[in-house]
Formats: C-alpha cells, structure tokens, sequence
C-alpha cells in the first residue's frame, strides 16, 4: 500500500513538472496572444476608440493629487496634479513632450521621458495607445527572454521594439497573463539634481543610473475586458523633492470608454 501511495504520488509529481516544462516553452507570439485572450479578446478591445482612466497619484509624503490618463489608439496624454506643480505627459500622434521643462543638464531624462511616451507602451494597458492591442497578429517581432519575478510573482519576459525604435521588455504573469511590468532601459545622469526652484541637493556621488518601468496591478472587469487599477512609475527629481529617484503610485478610481476628448488635452 505505502509502495502505490509513493509511486503515485511521483506520478503527479511528474505530471506537474511535465506540464511546467510545456508551459516555459511557449513562444513569444504565443505568451503575447494568450494576454491578449486573456484581457478579453481583440475584438473587444478593438471597440474602444477613447478611454479616460481617471484616479488619485501620491509621491513623497504629500497628499494624494488628482490623475487622469487620456488615450486614443494613437495618442496619449497623463495629467498629474502635485502639490506644488502639474505634470503633464502628452504624445500627440507625432511628437512626445511634457511640462514643466527640465533644464538642459537633464536632457537625458527628458529625452527618456518622451521616448517613452512615444514607445506605445506607455501606462501598459491603462492606455489605448497600445502597440499590443492595435497590432494584428504578426505585426510586431517578440522574442522570448525567459522568466523574472514581478512584485513576488513569476512573469514571462517578451522583447520587442517599440514605435520609436527603442528596445522595451514587457511581463506577463505565467498564470494570469496580466501584463504586469514594462522596462523601458536606463540613463546615467549627475546625482546633482535639484527642484524646480534655484535650490540644489547634492546626493553624493557625481553619477546615477536611471533603470525606467512602469509597474501595473489590481486587475479587474472593466466593460468586458480586464484593466489595472494600480500603477507605479519611475520618477525622478526635480519632480521628486526627498531623493533623486523613486517612485509614485496611481490608483485608478474609473475608465470612462467612448466618451469624447477635448482635442486640447493632447497639445
């Protein structure tokens, strides 16, 4: 009896890791449209023409300011109201910029900045400006890289090229396929960074490397498809005030589909 109890027992065993095997060898393009299934199908998503995500955003110790992502399958625009400022990120179609303007000795995170914005990948899928989403079947190259642990779970990484040209590695959760990460590489810059007074806070050091992602989060059922409602994003000073990068957090309150822009919020 114990005999049949422990070979049936590595029976299942064998079972399991025999399933895990299949499951690490599905191909980029396969890891890409079972997200896609997942979320809802690309018929479903393909019935949005606009979406507006609007929300809470916290940074530092100050209270949380208002959010709101704005998007067309074309453009993108993200308003964050701080304390002391507003951020504004906007891709119109064709160029990428944001506001306030950083001084010349960031020129490399601005450049970061709108590169991003103009990848498609920007925000995940919070935004319908999502090369994901808009591209057929085959139109985009994946590549898989493996498997990496996202906030304690394990995620499928897929390369790809984004709309601009830049490489960017996308996550996948291996149960859920969420899209649940994407890194958008680095830059080096002088840890001399200051805010948007004449103040400078020297953070020891003379060079910091920047590694840019967007983190999303709290999936839920949203008009037929699943959305995030939780996002984290890189930031770094002048926008951040105690340290020279960190992070800050939105949670999405509402998705509003369908339901007219103002053109104005994408100038």
């Amino acid at each position: 009896m114990k005999t049949r109890f422990v070979f049936g027992f590595s029976l299942v065993i064998l079972f399991l890791s025999s399933a895990a095997a299949q499951d690490q060898k599905l191909t980029a393009d396969q890891i890409v449209e079972k997200h896609l299934v997942a979320v809802g199908g690309r018929e479903a998503l393909a019935k949005f023409k606009t979406r507006v995500a609007l929300g809470i955003i916290k940074k530092d110790n100050e209270q949380p300011g208002q959010m709101a992502v704005m998007s067309e399958p074309n453009r993108v625009s993200a308003f964050y109201g701080f304390r002391d400022f507003d951020l504004q990120m906007i891709y119109d179609g064709t160029k990428a910029f944001f506001r306030p303007v950083l001084r010349r000795d960031m020129t490399t995170v601005s450049d970061k900045y709108q590169e991003m914005l103009a990848s498609g990948f920007m925000f995940n899928s919070i935004s319908l400006y999502n090369l994901i989403a808009n591209s057929p079947a085959g139109g985009l190259k994946f590549e898989s890289k493996g498997t990496k642990k996202v906030a304690g779970r394990l995620a499928y990484i897929v390369q790809t090229r984004s709309h601009n040209g830049s490489t960017v590695k996308l996550y996948f959760d291996t149960e859920n396929f969420m899209w649940v990460r994407t890194d958008f590489g680095g830059v080096t810059v002088s840890r001399q960074m200051g805010n948007f007074t004449n103040d400078v806070v020297n953070q020891g050091g003379s060079e910091n490397t920047i590694d840019f992602y967007i983190e999303t989060s709290d999936f839920r059922d949203v008009d037929g498809v699943k959305l995030p409602f939780k996002f984290e994003q890189v930031l770094t000073a002048p926008f951040l005030k105690q340290k020279s990068v960190g992070t800050i957090v939105g949670e999405v309150r509402e998705y509003k589909h369908n339901e007219g822009i103002d053109p104005k919020m994408f100038q």
